[in-house]
C-alpha cells in the first residue's frame, strides 16, 4: 500500500469512526423476567454476579454461573435472553483458562458457548446478541485450533460480526462494554489474524485488512472507553500496521498504547488474558500480527501455502 493509499484509507475510516459513534441505536429489548420468576436459581445467579462484579472470577466460579444459566434456560426453553446469557458465561469460563494445558477446557466451554448461540438463533434467527456470541465461541475455538485449521469457518465468523456492527440495536452489559463496541473490538481482532493473502481470498473468500483492523479498535474505544484489553489490542495492531517494528510511526504510537494498557484495572477473566502478556508484546513486536490470548497464531505465507496449496479446497 502506498503512503498516499494508506493516508486515504486512514482518512476514510476517521470519517466512518464519527459517523458509527454518533450514530442512535435502539435498545436491545432485554428480557430477565424468568431470574424473577426461578427464584431458587435465579437468586444464586444474581448473588453470584454481584459478589463478583469487578474482580477476576475464578474458573469453579464462572463454572457454576454457566451450569445456572443453562438450567434456567432448561425452564424457559424459549427465553432468547438466557441462551446468550449463558452463551457469554461458556465465553468467560474458557477464557478464565489461562495455563495453555488447559485449552481443551477452553475450548469444550466455547463449544458450549456456540451451541448456546446456535439454539437461540434456531428460535430468533436475526437477534444480535447471539450473532455476536456465536461468533466470539466459534472465533475463540478457531483461536485454540489455529487461525489456518479453523478458515472454512471465518467467513461465517465475519457475517456474524458484520450483522451485528450493521445493527440498530445497542445493548450496555456494564459501563465499560457495549454490544456495538465489542462488536468492533472483535472484527478489529478479525481483520488483524485472517491474514492478507491473495490465495486465502481465492481459497476462502476472506482476506486480512489491518487498516481495517486499526479502524475498529479505535471505534470500539470511541463507544466502550478504554480498557486493558482494547488497548492491548489497538496496541497490536498499530504495531502489526507498522510492519511489526516499534520503530514506524505507527509502531511507536502501538507501543504507547501497549504501555497505558498496563495502567488499567484487570477485572474479569477476559481482562486478565489480556493484560498477562503484555509485557511480552512491548519486549517484542514481531508477535503484533498473530497476536492472540489463547496462543500465537500463524502468520506466515509459506505455511498458508503448506497446508493450503493450490490443490487445497475450501470445503
Amino acid at each position: 500500500m502506498t503512503t498516499h493509499t494508506k493516508l486515504w484509507a486512514l482518512g476514510l475510516a476517521t470519517v466512518l469512526l464519527s459517523a458509527a459513534a454518533s450514530k442512535e441505536y435502539k435498545t436491545y429489548p432485554y428480557d430477565g423476567r424468568p431470574i424473577k420468576t426461578h427464584r431458587d436459581l435465579g437468586s444464586e445467579w444474581e448473588k453470584n454476579k454481584a459478589e463478583w462484579q469487578d474482580k477476576v472470577a475464578p474458573s469453579p466460579v464462572l463454572k457454576r454461573q454457566f451450569e445456572l444459566m443453562a438450567a434456567l434456560s432448561t425452564r424457559e426453553p424459549k427465553w432468547i435472553d438466557g441462551y446468550w446469557l449463558g452463551s457469554d458465561a461458556a465465553f468467560q469460563l474458557g477464557n478464565s483458562y489461562s495455563d495453555p494445558k488447559d485449552l481443551g477446557l477452553a475450548r469444550t466451554a466455547f463449544e458450549r458457548g456456540k451451541v448456546f448461540a446456535e439454539t437461540c438463533l434456531s428460535i430468533q434467527a436475526e437477534n444480535p446478541l447471539c450473532k455476536f456470541y456465536l461468533g466470539v465461541n466459534m472465533g475463540k475455538m478457531a483461536s485454540v485450533d489455529g487461525i489456518f485449521a479453523s478458515l472454512r469457518h471465518a467467513k461465517k465468523v465475519e457475517t456474524l460480526w458484520t450483522d451485528v456492527v450493521e445493527s440498530p440495536y445497542n445493548h450496555r452489559w456494564s459501563k465499560a462494554a457495549t454490544l456495538q463496541g465489542s462488536g468492533r473490538y472483535v472484527l478489529g481482532l478479525y481483520y488483524r489474524l485472517v491474514p492478507d493473502f491473495f490465495l486465502m481470498k481465492w481459497l476462502f473468500g476472506v482476506k486480512g485488512d489491518i487498516t481495517k483492523s486499526v479502524a475498529m479498535h479505535r471505534e470500539c474505544i470511541e463507544f466502550d472507553g478504554p480498557n486493558v484489553c482494547n488497548k492491548t489490542m489497538l496496541g497490536v495492531a498499530l504495531v502489526c500496521a507498522g510492519g511489526k517494528t516499534f520503530d514506524s510511526p505507527d509502531g511507536k504510537e502501538g507501543l504507547r498504547e501497549l504501555q497505558e494498557a498496563r495502567s488499567y484495572p484487570v477485572t474479569s477473566a477476559l481482562y486478565a488474558s489480556c493484560a498477562k502478556d503484555l509485557a511480552a508484546l512491548a519486549a517484542d513486536p514481531r508477535l503484533s500480527c498473530g497476536y492472540e490470548t489463547s496462543r500465537q497464531q500463524e502468520t506466515s505465507e509459506a505455511d498458508f501455502k503448506k497446508q493450503n496449496g493450490a490443490s487445497g479446497s475450501a470445503h
